[in-house]
């Protein structure tokens, strides 16, 4: 029984968690990644020299966005972990930071990887999206949902074919699949399903729309949603107001488009689910002779959508040290940027 002073020392206590600074057992090195409330580095443990990824999460009074990340990656019925996903090592909490020590994922993000590919074809696209929905008909089953399926999240593993699903903190446990439950409004809303912006109940099926989003973009380089004007995204995703831009899927299978028909739909319990994402002829073993023979040459546009989207995301970024302290050392405070005047 952990004693009520120890609870009370810290923002959030958890028995796993280590409450002490973690440079004391690895090194922190080259920076891999960037998130609102947080950055990805290098993390080479002092004792074996294995190198991990360390994610510190920044809080300022409210730890909860932090913990919710921690509690779903120790949840206890994700323990054995699906090979597509994540899985965390260890913990430590700081003053002002949580952080995990997670597997190290080198490969480049999802749009960077294929805009920088000297072809691409529908099979390679659709050996990511298979990929996808295996590991999201493993998070489903489990009663999980991500809702955060956006493609700074998919990264591929080393040079390999293979993705990894990351960013677990808008995930959530629904206790009951068919009805749902609600949540917040998490993430971009152009990868968010209409539900979610209606605040409406989250199923399985919020997080098959995202996958449809991310389809349509590797398909064409371009957004089913994306306009300058907010109001006019979400009023769009709202009513499910989309269409096949003319130009970009000339050359797109009518397999790939059914495909995105069948799960850019309103209605959640009429959308593809995963399991039956991956019996969708378009995913299937007997058309990939067929997909291999599909090139699609939209490496450019696919670069400037990841460029925007990051740009959009580097928008809402919060500024932070990343400088730790213990509870029992006293709290760092940044320099003041700006000298004062004589």
């Amino acid at each position: 029984m952990v004693g009520k002073d120890k609870k009370d020392k810290y923002p959030a206590f958890r028995e796993l968690i280590k409450y002490d600074n973690p440079e004391k057992f690895y090194e922190f090195g080259e920076e891999v990644g960037f998130g609102k409330f947080a950055k990805v580095t290098h993390a080479k443990s002092k004792l074996t020299g294995e190198v991990f990824a360390a994610k510190m999460i920044y809080f300022e009074d409210d730890v909860k966005y932090a913990m919710r990340e921690y509690d779903n990656m120790n949840n206890p019925k994700l323990k054995q972990c699906h090979h597509g996903l994540v899985t965390m090592h260890e913990a430590y909490m700081v003053r002002k930071y949580l952080i995990l020590i997670l597997d190290l994922v080198e490969g480049k993000t999802l749009l960077d990887h294929f805009g920088r590919r000297a072809s691409i074809t529908e099979d390679d696209v659709a050996s990511v999206i298979s990929q996808l929905c295996e590991i999201l008909d493993y998070l489903h089953e489990k009663n999980f949902v991500h809702l955060d399926i956006r493609p700074t999240n998919i990264r591929f593993v080393g040079t390999s074919r293979n993705i990894k699903l990351l960013d677990f903190n808008s995930q959530r446990e629904i206790k009951n699949k068919k009805s749902g439950g609600v949540v917040d409004v998490i993430g971009d809303t152009e990868f968010c399903a209409p539900e979610m912006l209606n605040f409406d109940n989250v199923v399985p099926a919020s997080d098959m729309w995202s996958v449809a989003i991310i389809t349509y973009i590797m398909l064409s380089g371009i957004s089913p949603f994306y306009y300058e004007d907010e109001d006019k995204v979400i009023m769009n995703v709202q009513t499910v107001k989309w269409s096949f831009d003319e130009l970009a899927f000339e050359n797109v299978s009518k397999e790939a488009k059914d495909f995105l028909k069948k799960i850019l739909i309103r209605a959640p319990e009429n959308r593809l689910t995963a399991a039956k994402a991956l019996e969708h002829p378009w995913l299937s073993s007997a058309l990939q002779s067929k997909r291999k023979m599909l090139p699609l040459n939209v490496q450019d546009v696919i670069l400037e959508t990841d460029q925007r989207l990051l740009d959009e995301e580097k928008e809402e970024y919060v500024e932070a040290s990343f400088v730790f302290r213990t509870f029992e050392q006293e709290e760092y405070e940044s320099p003041d940027d700006d000298s004062e005047e004589e």
